[in-house]
């Protein structure tokens, strides 16, 4: 047999070296991993490729972990990084600033717009007014607050008005009602509405829900203010779960001014909060404490089944307390704030209709199901005649106010007439006196 030539296994030899050689400059050329995910593909089949999407990063998976390219990730991760550092920096520049005081502004909102208002002091500024109470929705919103902000609109202390309404983190399930208010509302008002915002945990409450409530409330044609969209860029912190901190309550507020200021350049000014003049500050502030008194949270008695942290609940009308809040607790039975009760009143949207609690798994039997439907019926029954008779006595209550409120507008009208009678008197005798002492003079 003859033997192979040592010349052309040489050749052979030298050929392969160089495709190595080849292979190794390409990949230090192409960065680290690169070898890999060329030769490596993906479990669909498709190869991963840098400046193309996989079929995983298509919908939204695979852009963490083993599967995404670090090169991509990193550029990533240092585009969120300069995103949130140009976000902080605008919330930076508008610190400090207030609405313009040509406006009067009417923050409407829950237990969150409450705790923002200890925060920042809202409604210690001339043209800024609270109308918020602990644990409600869109019951309460439809009845007791618009009362409230008619009382205010009515006041005549500004000749335009801005409504800012962040509401829903407890009654997620009425969003088709807010939206429906809302949409009958935006020819009456001038509307500001506010995303709602996110959690850490609490309950059965998710930011997915929150989400697509906010979806629902950016297809209005309304300005719309996306706090949510800051505080997923930048961080937020909270003490329950649910509540924030004080510096993710500032940004929520700072995010509110920038988001206004984005609306209608030149909002923002550097003045001063304080220039009504005395008649119309004692007005204003009347007003307002009437408001902070009516919207006293009415503290629930925990009922079966409820998913509601009693204790961190507890906890944070205590921070209220110990921040100085006048308008936070009323021992008694609250008011039914909508069909999503009760986790409105701990601040948890309620759930759907045939959904049991998490600490209730006891499955309910036929008998104790129609009891249980008795009572609720009446329970119903006996909250909507309250709530029937509350609002008769609010709407009593506030055309009471009204009635003050114009007989006093009347009594200043006609001391003011009599200041300038009185004035004009004097200048006619001024004048008067002056010509007979340039006749005697001549």
């Amino acid at each position: 047999m003859k033997k192979p030539d040592v010349r052309i296994i040489a050749y052979i030899a030298l050929i392969f070296s160089g495709i190595v050689l080849i292979a190794v400059a390409w990949a230090v050329l192409l960065g680290p991993g690169a070898v890999s995910d060329i030769l490596s593909p993906s479990d669909n089949g498709i190869i991963f490729i840098e400046g193309e999407a996989s079929a995983e990063d298509e919908d939204g998976a695979g852009l963490s972990g083993e599967s995404g390219n670090p090169d991509t990730e990193e550029g990533e991760r240092q585009e969120d990084s300069e995103n949130a550092a140009s976000v902080n920096e605008r919330l930076e520049a508008v610190e400090g600033l207030l609405p313009g005081q040509d406006t009067g502004y009417i923050f409407v909102g829950d237990s969150r717009f409450v705790n923002m208002n200890v925060v920042c002091g809202i409604s210690k500024v001339d043209n800024l007014f609270m109308v918020a109470k602990v644990g409600e929705g869109y019951s309460w919103f439809n009845g007791t607050a618009l009362q409230q902000i008619k009382r205010i609109v009515s006041s005549g202390l500004f000749n335009k008005w801005k409504l800012i309404i962040c509401l829903g983190i407890n009654d997620l399930g009425n969003c088709g009602k807010y939206v429906e208010k809302y949409e009958s509302m935006k020819d009456d008002y001038d509307m500001v509405l506010v995303s709602v915002n996110p959690i850490e945990s609490y309950g059965n409450l998710s930011n997915a829900q929150i989400e697509s409530f906010n979806a629902s409330l950016k297809e209005l044609p309304l300005p719309y203010i996306d706090t949510y969209d800051i505080l997923m860029n930048t961080g937020y912190s909270t003490s329950d779960g649910l509540h924030y901190k004080e510096g993710t309550t500032k940004k929520i507020y700072n995010g509110i001014l920038l988001g206004l200021e984005d609306l209608n350049p030149g909002t923002l000014t550097s003045g001063s909060g304080d220039f009504l003049d005395s008649a119309s500050l004692n007005k204003k502030k009347s007003i307002q404490s009437d408001i902070t008194a009516q919207n006293k949270y009415v503290k629930k008695e925990s009922e079966p089944g409820s998913i509601i942290d009693d204790k961190l609940m507890e906890e944070f009308l205590k921070s209220l307390e110990a921040a100085g809040e006048d308008a936070v607790v009323t021992e008694g039975q609250q008011e039914e704030t909508g069909e999503q009760a009760p986790g409105e009143s701990g601040e948890v949207p309620a759930q759907e209709e045939g959904e049991q609690s998490q600490e209730n798994q006891e499955v309910p039997t036929e008998e104790s199901t129609e009891e249980s439907q008795e009572n609720s019926g009446e329970e119903q029954e006996n909250q909507e005649e309250q709530e029937n008779q509350e609002e008769q006595e609010n709407r009593e209550e506030q055309e009471r106010r009204e009635e003050q409120e114009r007989r006093e507008e009347q009594e200043r009208r006609e001391e003011q007439e009599r200041r300038e009678e009185q004035e004009r008197r004097e200048e006619q005798e001024r004048r008067e006196e002056q010509e007979r002492q340039e006749g005697s003079a001549e």
